[in-house]
């Protein structure tokens, strides 16, 4: 009986010991799938909010664009009254901030304040020198370091984004 009664506290310690590691590693494997789905989401938005910048800016007094460490400012007039342009940055996504803080990749719209968007976004930094194109390079990494996995766990990215209407006027200017 004794036997018996040791076999099984044993065989019961085992399956508890390969239960909890099975459980820790789900839960890191978990964190790596948050961070890549989170991170694979960042070229949608990130071009559906840069390709339109700097629309309509003939002889108005705010910059396409503007890149500064850790921030990006675009403005672009794209609404208006019956769709056309109405040469000011009123309505939602004609003037915004991106930055990368406290983990979070963060947009702020016309004068509301800054807003988390994605998660686990550790950094950003942003390149204008190829006009008009902006290169974006994103980093992300985990909430937590995995317990299983050892090395770096951070993913980077690289995006280039051309803006389609970077032009004072959308229609073409005379010389």
């Amino acid at each position: 009986m004794m036997v018996a009664s040791m076999l099984s506290g044993l065989i019961f310690l085992g399956f508890f010991v390969v239960i909890g590691q099975f459980q820790k590693g789900c839960s890191d494997l978990n964190l790596i799938l948050e961070r890549d789905s989170n991170f694979w989401l960042a070229p949608l938005l990130l071009s559906r909010w840069i390709a339109p910048t700097g629309n309509n800016r003939w002889e108005q007094p705010w910059p396409g664009v503007v890149v500064q460490p850790g921030l990006l400012e675009l403005n672009s007039d794209i609404h208006g009254k019956g769709g056309f342009p109405d040469s000011e940055l009123s309505s939602s996504f004609e003037s915004l901030r991106l930055r990368a803080f406290k983990s979070n990749l963060q947009v702020k719209s016309g004068q509301g304040n800054f807003q988390p968007v994605i998660k686990n976004i550790t950094s950003m930094s942003f390149d204008s020198e190829q006009m008009p194109v902006i290169t974006i390079r994103l980093e992300a990494g985990t909430d937590r370091s995995p317990s299983s996995f050892e090395g770096n766990l951070l993913e980077t990215m690289e995006l280039s984004i051309q803006l389609r209407n970077y032009r004072p006027s959308l229609f073409l200017e005379g010389t």
